[in-house]
């Protein structure tokens, strides 16, 4: 039993993490109805952003924690305002040209990855952050802080975006967009904006998610496929542009993971979440939490 809540709380804090970053996935696809392909790319971004506050100005994790969000979201907008918009733009609204921006997304990736090459190489950093001893919650249960940091900390952000969304009137315009561009256009939305607000949110999560891992292992250049790869599976198992969706994809992911590393082999832990995903989408195509949409003729 012992062994079974450990690993419990491992999958639960990794879970957090692909949670984070399946909402930043989810929420941009709610605003550009595509899969963010670069998205692993900005998570890495952010972790760097965090380790160099850290190394350079001595800010408390909690601060720059909220500056590396803040910065990563102002270079999602930057991304999105410079490159996608480009494609997107048509007349006064706000269309999709779909296979260009897929396109665009891996470009994004490939030139962020070398960007990031060209400024902190290629060797991992450290981010030696302290959370403290950690916390006895028994005798036999042990939990670190930095498991307890990642939790509160996905959990507080979550409840502010849901605060966001349902009880602010930017967050009701975020949601009027995600719902339908035109008809938020007709109604005087600057859906552009929007759109800007969007992508910034989707990106200050991921980084959420790269400064919360940073101080458990590295921080390197290539950090972001693995977790775009993830954080993709539980985006689809929770239901794609479902943000709740994303909550629950991310936790089962994570949980499993955890489990067939623990009682099957460590080394195939990485195909566990997929077998999840394909268990899901036999028994729910959508997702768990997604609403199948049938096409009329």
């Amino acid at each position: 039993m012992q062994y079974f809540l450990d690993l419990l709380i491992v999958g639960l804090s990794i879970g957090m993490v692909y949670a984070l970053v399946a909402l930043g996935i989810s929420f941009i696809y709610s605003g550009l109805d595509i899969v963010h392909f670069a998205h692993g790319e900005i998570y890495m971004i952010g972790a760097f952003i965090g380790v160099m506050l850290f190394k350079y100005t001595g800010m408390s994790y909690p601060v720059l924690l909220v500056a590396s969000m803040i910065l990563t979201g102002l270079i999602g907008v930057a991304i999105e305002r410079i490159f996608y918009r480009r494609l997107t733009r048509a007349g006064g609204g706000y269309t999709v040209a779909g296979m260009g921006m897929i396109i665009c997304g891996f470009g994004m990736s490939i030139v962020l990855q070398n960007v990031a090459y060209l400024i902190w190489g290629a060797k991992p950093l450290p981010f030696p952050v302290s959370f403290g001893m950690p916390l006895e919650l028994t005798d036999a249960l042990v939990l670190p802080r930095s498991y307890v940091w990642i939790v509160g900390v996905a959990l507080v952000l979550m409840v502010a975006l849901h605060l966001f969304l349902k009880h602010t009137r930017l967050g009701l315009a975020v949601r009027a967009v995600a719902a339908n561009k035109e008809i938020a256009y007709l109604m005087g939305i600057n859906v552009p904006l929007m759109i800007s607000v969007l992508f910034g949110i989707g990106c200050a999560l991921a980084a959420a998610a790269g400064v919360l891992v940073g101080p458990i292992n590295y921080v390197q250049v290539l950090m972001g496929i693995g977790i775009l790869i993830k954080a993709f599976a539980a985006a689809v198992v929770g239901g794609f542009g479902n943000l709740p969706g994303a909550v629950l994809g991310g936790l089962l992911v994570g949980i499993t993971e955890s489990l067939g590393a623990g009682y099957l082999s460590g080394s195939y832990k990485d195909i566990y979440a997929f077998i999840l995903l394909i268990v899901v989408l036999m028994v729910r195509p959508a997702g768990i939490l997604g609403v199948s949409v049938k096409a009329k003729a």
